[in-house]
């Protein structure tokens, strides 16, 4: 297996889709720990909103399962419209086909997202995905990857430090929030993705995965701005996502 370092890309540069070819995972995941992954019944897929307890709260999300399901991943965000991003209308459902489920899950109540504090609190986030992940894992029995927008990015990271996380994707946002210490802690493989036109936020990603002792990869889509909106790049995101939990490391 080979793996190219970001000094050795930058030292032998490529064109964006051959970099693009080169961060793609190749081979498969391994069986679970105790068996092979579980998948959801074939018997039909679900669709349906749910309330999902996160500590003191209960917060609204979108859990989809196709039939059957695989993996299933808490999208974590705090968009204030319900929505991570433009990316989302397009990817949700070429996941789905894939046989990776969604659950759609804002950290913030609709009261809470023009609370500032409750907005850059990390810990708080990451305490609700962690809770929101026990009662997913009840739910389904299915194992869990996380994909983290805004302020779901660092609160992604930050609960994949203490739990048995497939794998995460961080878009965009302030993944160096998590910390040093929550990021050093991180096993899961983890994949930063950010936009070309966003280089403070390319910055913020290679901070955030110098910081990183588990496998990870920083990879930028050309064209996109800081919420990863441009002309294909919700294509370019949702082959990033798919290959990222159904096919793993390289």
């Amino acid at each position: 297996m080979r793996t190219v370092s970001r000094t050795e890309a930058d030292r032998h540069p490529t064109r964006d889709v051959e970099r693009l070819a080169l961060l793609r995972p190749l081979t498969p995941w391994p069986d679970a720990p105790h068996g092979p992954i579980a998948t959801w019944p074939a018997k039909g897929p679900r669709e349906e909103q749910v309330m999902v307890p996160a500590g003191r709260t209960h917060l609204t999300a979108r859990l989809s399962l196709p039939a059957p399901t695989h993996v299933v991943l808490s999208i974590a965000h705090s968009a204030g419209d319900g929505r991570p991003g433009p990316w989302y209308e397009y990817t949700a459902p070429r996941l789905h086909r894939a046989g990776i489920g969604t659950l759609l899950l804002g950290l913030l109540t609709e009261e809470e997202r023009s609370d500032r504090h409750k907005l850059f609190d990390v810990v708080l986030l990451a305490r609700r995905l962690e809770t929101a992940t026990q009662w997913l894992r009840r739910e389904t029995g299915l194992p869990v990857g996380y994909v983290g927008s805004e302020a779901g990015a660092p609160a992604a990271l930050w609960a994949a430090a203490d739990d048995e996380i497939r794998a995460v994707v961080s878009l965009g946002g302030r993944p160096e929030l998590a910390g040093p210490a929550a990021l050093a802690r991180v096993r899961a493989p983890t994949l930063f993705v950010v936009g070309g036109l966003d280089p403070q936020g390319a910055g913020l990603s290679r901070l955030a995965a110098d910081w990183m002792n588990c496998r990870h990869h920083v990879t930028v889509v050309p064209g996109a701005t800081g919420v990863l909106a441009g002309p294909g790049a919700a294509e370019t995101l949702t082959d990033l996502i798919r290959d990222w939990f159904t096919t793993g490391r390289e």
